[in-house]
């Protein structure tokens, strides 16, 4: 499973890196926070500290591996601007 690019891309984007918004759809439904990162190739965003998921990670030179836990993104149509 890898990331797959968009079919339609949003062309103007109502949210951007640095803006306060809510959640609306998922498992941190009604939270809010801040966008941390924008995936305009998906049509997804990085909200900071939402959407966390365990990633294992395998060890090799220089790094430990274990389980991390990251934020996953959250598709644009699933978040809107919090006043």
């Amino acid at each position: 499973m890898g990331w797959k690019a968009a079919e339609k891309l949003i062309r103007h984007w109502k949210v951007l890196r640095g803006d306060n918004v809510m959640i609306i759809r998922g498992k941190d439904k009604g939270e809010s926070g801040t966008i941390k990162r924008v995936i305009r190739s998906q049509n997804r965003v990085i909200v900071e500290g939402k959407n966390q998921v365990k990633k294992h990670i395998k060890g090799g030179e220089g790094h430990e591996g274990g389980i991390f836990t990251v934020e996953a993104p959250i598709h644009a149509s699933n978040v809107q601007k919090a006043l």
